[in-house]
């Protein structure tokens, strides 16, 4: 927890424990059931296939973690020469909490945005406008959000949870107080509402986005180095495309 711990910083559904899947039942519920009562014409298998992208999220996550963990248990490669603190593993251990505000605001998005219905598997429109807009202005804010945590005043009630982590694994990406993740959701789902408002969405450009993100997270908190710096010699433009831990 922050130093100074800020409002909004716990979970709305805390104290469900590990119980708190539960949230999801209504969309569970609603998709499974509309998918088997109408026809085949009529089904919306996008909005079936989406919480496919949300256990695919939590077995993404998950493959970072046993891979992070194998490697700092293993000893060789590591770029801080320390293991990991049980304190630590405890507060991370709700890494999975903003996987769940994102898939809910997927099913609200799903069902009420208009355009965001019976999403085609590929439209390399939306592909190419979600790259634009992540490299553009998802980045820029990011930026200067990322800068503004870094003052004292938010530091102290908000970031200095994240960085209470000092050897970081892929999760510790995602540890943030619940106010953080209401921002860094805005923030990344520019590129998805801006494909739904311009009816070039795709579970392509959707799903592809997403694993991104989480992506790009779990590999730049890793302890030690998957891409090699003769890479990055060899390629200069990569960094403009990926960060890595050091």
């Amino acid at each position: 927890m922050a130093s100074v711990p800020g409002i909004l910083t716990e979970w709305p559904w805390k104290r469900l424990g590990s119980l708190k899947y539960v949230i999801l039942a209504p969309w569970i519920i609603h998709s499974t059931w509309l998918f088997v009562a109408n026809d085949a014409k009529e089904r919306d298998v996008s909005y079936f296939l989406m919480l496919g992208v949300v256990l695919w999220r939590i077995i993404h996550n998950q493959i970072w973690i046993s891979l992070s963990r194998y490697r700092t248990a293993k000893g060789n490669g590591r770029i801080l020469d320390r293991g990991l603190e049980f304190e630590q593993v405890d507060r991370e251990n709700n890494w999975d909490d903003q996987i769940l505000f994102n898939a809910l605001l997927f099913y609200t998005g799903s069902r009420h945005l208009p355009g965001a219905q019976k999403l085609p598997l590929w439209r390399p429109h939306g592909v190419l406008l979600s790259i634009v807009l992540h490299a553009g202005p998802v980045e820029f804010l990011y930026y200067w959000f990322h800068r503004a945590l870094h003052h004292h005043y938010l530091y102290s009630r908000y970031h200095s949870h994240h960085h209470s982590s000092i050897v970081t694994q892929p999760i510790t990406s995602v540890i943030h107080p619940f106010a953080e993740h209401m921002v860094y959701s805005a923030l990344f789902f520019i590129p998805i509402l801006a494909t739904i408002l311009t009816r070039t969405i795709s579970m392509a450009s959707f799903a592809g986005y997403v694993t991104y993100i989480d992506f790009m997270n779990n590999m730049g908190h890793c302890n030690f180095e998957l891409i090699p710096n003769w890479l990055f010699s060899l390629f200069p433009p990569l960094k403009y495309f990926m960060y890595t831990p050091s």
